[in-house]
């Protein structure tokens, strides 16, 4: 059987990420382990985006454009940043539509982009 990955990422709402974290921190207290809050926030994000499944994005930090991308493709990015959202670092209203998280750089068009708010 022969999968592929679509090009747009699968990105959970608030409801369904709530549910998957609740339930493995259920499932790690169960087994005897607890996971901190961080542990199991980092846990769920990196597994889910190992099958192209990503958390909803943050809200935007003040004080910084507010564009923000999330690297969903496993064969361009690795896993310590695959499924991370990222946020442009520019000042708020920069020109142009490229934009820098220090980490990966995008153009507002890319799949997984999510424009500046304006």
């Amino acid at each position: 059987m022969t999968s592929t990955q679509p090009t747009a990422p699968r990105i959970l709402t608030e409801e369904e990420y709530e549910l998957a974290y609740e339930r493995l921190t259920r499932a790690a207290y169960r087994n005897g382990s607890r996971l901190g809050e961080a542990a199991a926030h980092d846990a769920l994000t990196e597994t889910l985006a190992a099958v192209g499944v990503f958390i909803p994005a943050p809200d935007p930090e003040p004080d910084t454009c507010t564009a923000r991308y999330l690297p969903h493709d496993a064969d361009e990015f690795g896993p310590d940043i695959l499924g991370v959202w990222q946020q442009c670092e520019d000042d708020p209203g920069h020109e142009g539509d490229r934009h820098e998280s220090g980490e990966v750089s995008w153009p507002d068009e890319y799949p997984g982009a999510l424009p500046a708010a304006q």
